[in-house]
């Protein structure tokens, strides 16, 4: 996340500056750190501007001297050229950090992870969106977006018990809208929402609807 600010504002930014302020007080309720572990100055300002300096220095250096390894290592993975990809997986972190359920409770199929970042988390916000989605679909046939297998002539409520609701889009991407919309969610079958939240977990990135439909056609 602070390179992700690095490269926003390209300079170095101050422990003043409003967002290192808003990331400072982000990592500090971040569940990451026992309470009991932490100094007193654990993730202040100053330290967080200290780490976007290291951070520049790491960009800037030719040759690596005085950057440390963790900084290096972070920019070579995300260069200036992957900040897009970078700075949606900032938005999916801070979206995890701000979520009221524990990290710790979702399965890992319900994020993918990269290197030690937890970036997607979107269970959260499916439940009231999925009975929403079914309501629309009422009087409609149910069908899978992603194997467009119906479910069988059941009771139209043991129908729906098979059907999950999933975000066309991952989370960090809609971060600024306040409340995902209707449209935003596809209907899936619940092998297949867990199928989906697999390859996600196994590719490490996002995988979409299509794609994943594409996929399991392949391999058939």
């Amino acid at each position: 996340m602070a390179l992700d600010l690095l490269y926003r504002h390209n300079v170095r930014l101050a422990r003043e500056h409003k967002e290192v302020i808003a990331l400072s007080e982000l990592l500090q309720k971040a569940p990451l750190h026992a309470q009991e572990k932490r100094r007193n100055n654990f993730r202040e300002p100053h330290g967080v501007a200290k780490k976007i300096d290291n951070l520049l220095l790491a960009v800037e250096s030719k040759h690596g001297y005085g950057v440390s390894n963790a900084d290096k290592a972070a920019v070579s993975d995300y260069p200036e050229s992957r900040k897009e990809e970078l700075a949606a997986l900032a938005n999916s972190l801070r979206a995890s950090f701000i979520s009221q359920d524990g990290i710790d409770e979702l399965p890992d199929d319900e994020v993918f992870i990269e290197g030690n970042w937890l970036t997607v988390q979107h269970r959260k916000r499916d439940h009231r969106l999925r009975k929403r989605l079914l309501s629309k679909l009422r009087g409609r046939e149910l069908r899978c977006e992603m194997c467009d297998v119906s479910p069988p002539p059941l009771d139209r409520e043991f129908q729906e018990s098979r059907y999950e609701a999933h975000h066309r889009i991952p989370l960090s991407e809609a971060e600024h809208e306040r409340e995902s919309r209707v449209a935003d969610m596809a209907l899936l079958c619940a092998c297949c929402h867990r199928t989906l939240h697999k390859m996600i977990s196994q590719y490490r990135r996002w995988v979409s609807v299509d794609e994943g439909r594409r996929l399991v056609s392949l391999a058939l």
